[in-house]
C-alpha cells in the first residue's frame, strides 16, 4: 500500500509541476505546434508510393485492455497502393476510443503525455477505453532541417510493426529524452538507442531503423491527417490532436471528463 501511495503521489506532483510550468493551457501552449498550411496538396497521400507498417491498418496502433493489462491490437499493413481505413469513431462493446495524434518531436505532446498518460491508460486497462496512437511528421522544420520529427515516426513505425508490445514504452523514452526544438535533434544511433531502452532489441528493429524503412509512408499518413477538415483546429492541425468517440477536442484538459462521459 505504501509503494501505491508513493506512486500515487508522484504522477499527482508530476502534474501539478506541469500545469504549474505549462501555464493556463494546453490550448494556449498547441499554439507552438500548430501546423500553418499555406498550400496544401490533397492528393498526396494518394501519390507517395509507400507500404505502411503492420498493426497500423487506420493510421495508429491500437490498444485495448482487460483485467490490468494494455494489448495492441494486430492487423495487417496498408499497401503501397491504398490508404489508411478510417478509425472507428466508437466501440460495439461500449467502451470509449480515443484516438491520439502526435509527434514524437512535439514538446506539447510531451507535456500531454506527462499529465494524462497514466489516467489514460487506466481507463484502458479498466476496459473503458481503448486508444490508438497515430504517429506524424509534423516538426522537422524545428530541428534545423535534420528530419528528426521523420526519423522519430518511421523509428515509432519501426517498433508497431516488428515489436508492438514495446511501443508505448518506447514512445516513453522518446518524449522522456526529447531534445530540444532548435537543435539538430537526435542522430540515427541515439533514435536506435532510445528504441533498445524501450525494450524492442530485435535485427528486424534495428535494420527498419537503419534503411528508414516507413519513410514514405511517414510522408503519406502525414499528408492524409493534414488534408483531413475533421482535424483542424482553428490555427489547422496541430498535435497532440485527440479525438473521443468522434469528437476533436477542442480543450486537451477535458480528455478525462470526455472519456468517462463516452464510456457506456
Amino acid at each position: 500500500m505504501a509503494r501505491q501511495r508513493a506512486e500515487a503521489e508522484r504522477r499527482r506532483k508530476r502534474r501539478n509541476k506541469w500545469f504549474l510550468q505549462g501555464g493556463i493551457g494546453l490550448g494556449i501552449i498547441a499554439v507552438a505546434a500548430i501546423v500553418t498550411l499555406v498550400i496544401v496538396n490533397v492528393n498526396s497521400a494518394n501519390t507517395v508510393s509507400a507500404t505502411g507498417p503492420k498493426n497500423m491498418i487506420t493510421g495508429a496502433i491500437q490498444f485495448t485492455g482487460k483485467d490490468g493489462k494494455v494489448t495492441p491490437v494486430e492487423t495487417g499493413a496498408v499497401a503501397a497502393n491504398a490508404t489508411a481505413s478510417p478509425a472507428p469513431t466508437a466501440n460495439a462493446d461500449g467502451a470509449a476510443s480515443v484516438v491520439e495524434y502526435v509527434d514524437w518531436a512535439c514538446p506539447v505532446c510531451k507535456q500531454f503525455e506527462a499529465a494524462y498518460a497514466d489516467q489514460i491508460l487506466d481507463k484502458v486497462k479498466s476496459g473503458d477505453a481503448t486508444l490508438a496512437i497515430h504517429p506524424v511528421s509534423i516538426l522537422d522544420r524545428n530541428y534545423q532541417n535534420s528530419r528528426y520529427a521523420s526519423r522519430a515516426a518511421n523509428a515509432a513505425m519501426c517498433v508497431a510493426n516488428y515489436d508492438p508490445d514495446k511501443f508505448l514504452d518506447v514512445q516513453t523514452q522518446f518524449f522522456d529524452n526529447q531534445p530540444e526544438e532548435g537543435t539538430k535533434g537526435l542522430t540515427n544511433a541515439e533514435i536506435a538507442d532510445l528504441v533498445k531502452q524501450g525494450g524492442a532489441t530485435g535485427s528486424k528493429v534495428s535494420e527498419c531503423l537503419s534503411t528508414e524503412q516507413f519513410k514514405g509512408w511517414v510522408t503519406k499518413t502525414t499528408d492524409a491527417v493534414l488534408a483531413d477538415p475533421a482535424l483542424q483546429g482553428t490555427q489547422g492541425f496541430g498535435t497532440p490532436t485527440v479525438v473521443v468517440n468522434g469528437e476533436r477536442l477542442a480543450n486537451l484538459t477535458d480528455v478525462i471528463s470526455k472519456i468517462d462521459a463516452a464510456a457506456k
